[in-house]
């Protein structure tokens, strides 16, 4: 008689699809297998110090935030060396020319064949229409948003290291219950053993126990295999080899309680990283309009340039300079400012239904998740309450078939209901804590303790 392997459905609430490819990142070579300790706040601390992807993503904001800083500089305008030299075909004249220079009269003129250039020019954006202004601000709202996806990331690396850890821990308590049911298997078959050879009790006793100790032990060996890969995930999620191994904590036997209520948890939705991220959206769409809008405005800047102008030949070099303001006014493009105008604006409205709609998601997540928690509770009672009674029932099942009352398919089913109702606790436990773990996350605070 087979068991029914009801940690594998159980297994799939603690540990939730998304952190297999959160975990799953490229490891370092193995190296030998080395067990070590660690305490669920010992994950959650390494994992945001050591996890590569939140170590990229702090990257990327300080590179938008270097971005965001160069826009910024553009206003100061631009300031530039030059310089080239040139040989010519004639003998042309050196700089340009000018009045002053024919006092002298044309033999005077500096003529040269051979010729150097060299000085600085600068250039200043007084006014283009506001874009400068909004593409600074465009680029600011980046760098904020940047941020947000950190902040948002930081709490969802730390509900995958809860949940991984949490799932080693329901694996540690299944294994447990599974091994306590391969001992009392073992010691039901050496006693069948004896029986059978007193001609107390059949043969098909004997060999019915024999096979559900075999599929016990083929539990086990899933049940090895599955801790290795959730181990490996973990170790991954906190930037480690994945080959090494790891033992935690026991699951706590304490309820996990929430601080505050549920309205007063939806109404911290609009401080999450993922709608304000959404407003941000929305704003930096708003720039884009106007930006769009002064491309139909006139455009002023101001250029200064002094220039060293030699002649190699007649070794004699002539400074000019030259203060210059210039203006711009936009007449016809073929009608491409209408349309990038129009563009930007249904950006916009993109912009703004997109924040709905991640005001809308951020809630239902929150409702599920308070949901989720709540039947958690519920299994959890109904586990502890399964525990209790398949204990008696398997207690009271061996004296029955040790004075002949029952059947050895009525001991064999009672050990299994109390090794899966264990091992069902184990997996409720787990899934209370990451379904508390799961509403830090959204809310992005700690909230359920």
């Amino acid at each position: 008689m087979k068991t029914k392997a009801a940690w594998l459905i159980t297994l799939a609430f603690v540990l939730p699809p998304a952190i297999r490819a959160e975990a799953g990142a490229s490891a370092p070579p193995a190296s030998p297998s080395t067990a070590n300790h660690l305490a669920l706040t010992e994950a959650v601390a390494e994992a945001l110090h050591a996890n590569p992807g939140l170590k990229a993503l702090a990257h990327r904001t300080e590179a938008a935030r270097h971005d965001a800083a160069a826009t910024a500089d553009t206003r100061w305008g631009e300031l530039n060396l030059i310089g080239n030299a040139s040989r010519l075909n004639d003998d042309q004249i050196v700089r340009p020319m000018s009045s002053q220079l024919l006092v002298g009269g044309m033999p005077g003129l500096p003529f040269d064949r051979d010729q150097l250039h060299y000085g600085a020019v600068y250039e200043l954006p007084l006014y283009i229409g506001g874009r400068l202004v909004n593409q600074i601000k465009i680029a600011r709202l980046e760098a904020q948003k940047s941020e947000l996806l950190l902040e948002g990331t930081r709490w969802q690396v730390r509900f995958n290291a809860v949940s991984l850890y949490t799932a080693c821990q329901a694996l540690d308590g299944m294994t447990a219950a599974l091994d306590e049911q391969i001992a009392a298997l073992e010691k039901t078959r050496a006693r069948l053993d004896e029986m059978v050879a007193s001609g107390k009790r059949p043969e098909l006793d004997r060999l019915k126990a024999e096979e559900e100790l075999a599929g016990a032990q083929a539990q086990r060996a899933n049940l090895a295999a599955e801790r290795i890969r959730v181990t490996g995930l973990l170790l991954a999620l906190l930037g480690r080899d994945p080959t090494g191994m790891l033992t935690v904590d026991p699951l706590p036997e304490e309820s996990v309680v929430l601080a505050v209520s549920p309205d007063d948890l939806k109404a911290t939705l609009a401080a999450s990283s993922a709608v304000h991220a959404a407003h941000l959206d929305s704003e930096q769409a708003d720039r884009g309009v106007s930006s769009a809008q002064g491309a139909f405005l006139p455009k002023v800047s101001v250029s200064a340039n002094y220039l060293e102008n030699t002649g190699l030949t007649i070794d004699r070099s002539l400074e000019t300079w030259g203060v210059s303001l210039g203006v711009s006014i936009p007449v016809f493009d073929g009608n491409a400012r209408y349309q990038r105008l129009a563009g930007a604006r249904e950006r916009r409205r993109a912009a703004q239904e997109a924040l709905v709609q991640t005001q809308l998601k951020i809630a239902a997540e929150l409702q599920d998740a308070l949901g989720r928690r709540d039947a958690a509770r519920t299994v959890l009672a109904s586990a502890q309450a399964q525990v209790a009674a398949g204990g008696e029932a398997a207690r009271i099942e061996q004296v029955r078939y040790d004075t002949g009352a029952d059947t050895i398919e009525d001991l064999l089913r009672a050990l299994a209901r109390e090794q899966g109702a264990k091992a069902s606790l184990a997996a409720a436990q787990a899934g209370l804590i990451t379904a508390g773990e799961r509403i830090n996350s959204i809310v992005e605070k700690e909230i359920s303790k």
